[in-house]
């Protein structure tokens, strides 16, 4: 029998977080190949938030934090 869903997201879950970056990086390799249309259109969309984003920290308006908060913020989201 097939493991669920769920049984599968707990195991994803216990990897090491390289692990799991590249599980979810082979998932959507995958999902691209069998389906390459799936993300077809998000360029237009990421590319207006990268220059609202970009415009922001331009215009000093941005909230930054510095690559150890972020780093912090990541251990603690999970529970590491």
């Amino acid at each position: 029998m097939a493991p669920t869903l769920q049984q599968v997201q707990q195991l994803a879950h216990e990897l090491p977080l390289n692990e799991r970056i590249q599980l979810a990086s082979n998932l959507l390799e995958e999902i691209d190949a069998i389906a390459p249309d799936t993300f077809a259109g998000d360029d237009a969309a990421w590319d207006a938030e990268i220059a609202r984003r970009v415009d922001e920290i331009k215009a000093g308006t941005a909230e930054t934090i510095t690559l150890e908060e972020l780093k912090e913020s990541m251990r603690s989201t999970l529970g590491k």
